[in-house]
């Protein structure tokens, strides 16, 4: 009888040592759990909307209840700080008709933190790298791995700091904690600092990342981009290890491991007064620089492979393989946007492929945005000196001889020589 399956169900549910709701596609509550009403200490929930309920956190604005996983929110109980993981509920026919949403003490995820920031991989293991100066990268990177000390990473947007920031993570004795990131170019400063440190208020007042990633580590992405009034509390964190909440009073202890990264060497940063001198002697322990994608097509190859296949797991119509030419114009691209912008651009690839075959029509490519985009953070002789190297490129691929490429570009040979040389094209 439905009576008994939903006592069973009830009981069940109750069993769960995590607090959990469950709402419908609208985002109301059509059920809660013992343990959501004891940390949350809310009673006769059913049907209001969670985004009222949890009025002050902006999460519950943007829970998509067709999406699944996890959500790094701060969201403060009589436990402490939570995270949420949501798990989207569908018919048959594949109709999204709510979710059920888990709330998790951030210890208690262990080594399941990675899948809360969308990694694919878990460690070194799954790196896709064929190119020897990655390599050498990689191999540094994982010396690093079981170190204290701050790292810094740079190299452009799209390159995969954030993904070698995970692998060191995932690699060494931090494993089995939280691995957190805050992206410092798509936040206000206050929420990106109050999100770092936290704040203090009796009755609205949050952990920051500082304490819920305690024994873990954070990436602090587009570093470059922090506040002064932040700079100054993370130089006062990485000397003492200690911290106070915004607006609080009480000194704090965390023990984390810092990797920060930003698009230029952060020395560029502090030259142009841009970012605190202080702060940065006290990052530049350890540093490692990502090249861009142009200066490893050996392994575009590879990650052509690593997308299709990624694709195919998320449904996407299957693609069989990737014609001549359109691997030709892919490999004679720029990609300024990297790898990112070469997963985007295979990602439009396979929907407008029609015979399971990616051709060369397929491969659509706004060349302006590329080029403006791929100058924006580059002085006049870097940007020349770049364009100098992709121009190169592009000819000496089309001849076998130098002599050639000198007559074909109306430069002397020797001119020809020593610019293939300046920039280790072979």
């Amino acid at each position: 009888p439905a009576s008994q399956r939903n006592l069973f169900l009830t009981s069940l549910l109750n069993a769960v040592p995590d607090p959990v709701f469950g709402i419908n596609n609208k985002g109301k509550i059509i059920y809660q759990n013992d343990k959501a009403k004891e940390y949350f200490q809310l009673d006769n929930l059913k049907d209001k909307a969670l985004k009222d309920i949890f009025s002050q956190n902006d999460w519950a604005n943007k829970i998509d209840v067709a999406a699944s996983g996890y959500l790094p929110v701060n969201i403060q109980t009589i436990a402490g700080s939570m995270l949420v993981e949501v798990r989207a509920i569908k018919q048959n026919k594949g109709k999204n008709i709510g979710a059920v949403l888990v709330f998790h003490k951030p210890e208690n995820i262990s080594t399941r933190s990675y899948v809360i920031q969308g990694a694919d991989i878990k460690g070194f293991d799954g790196l896709l790298i064929k190119n020897e100066r990655m390599s050498d990268i990689v191999n540094r990177a994982k010396h690093m791995s079981n170190t204290q000390v701050p790292l810094l990473i740079d190299g452009e947007d799209g390159v995969g700091k954030k993904t070698i920031a995970q692998a060191i993570h995932h690699s060494g004795n931090r494993k089995n904690k939280l691995f957190s990131n805050i992206d410092f170019s798509t936040s206000k400063p206050a929420d990106s600092e109050a999100k770092l440190f936290g704040y203090a208020n009796p009755k609205t007042g949050m952990a920051g990342l500082l304490e819920i990633a305690d024994g873990g580590t954070i990436y602090l992405q587009s570093i470059q981009e922090m506040s002064a009034s932040c700079q100054q509390k993370l130089l006062h964190f990485l000397q003492t290890q200690k911290f106070k909440r915004i607006s609080g009073k009480i000194e704090r202890t965390s023990d984390v491991k810092i990797i920060a990264s930003s698009p230029k060497p952060l020395a560029e940063y502090v030259k142009s007064k841009q970012f605190d001198q202080d702060l940065f002697y006290a990052l530049d322990i350890t540093q490692l620089s990502i090249p861009p994608l142009r200066e490893r097509k050996d392994e575009i190859e590879g990650f052509i492979a690593y997308f299709l296949a990624l694709f195919k797991q998320q449904g996407v119509p299957k693609i069989e393989d990737l014609s001549f030419a359109a691997l030709s114009k892919i490999k004679s691209y720029f990609w300024a946007g990297n790898i990112t912008q070469l997963k985007d651009i295979l990602y439009k690839a396979c929907m407008l492929a029609e015979d399971r075959i990616i051709d060369e029509q397929h491969i659509e490519i706004d060349g302006h945005v590329h080029i403006e985009s791929s100058l924006e953070n580059r002085s006049l002789p870097q940007a020349v000196a770049e364009f100098e190297k992709h121009f190169l490129q592009h000819w000496y691929q089309k001849y076998a001889s130098t002599r050639k490429l000198a007559q074909q570009l109306g430069v002397s040979h020797t001119t020809i020589a020593q610019k293939l040389n300046k920039y280790n094209i072979s």
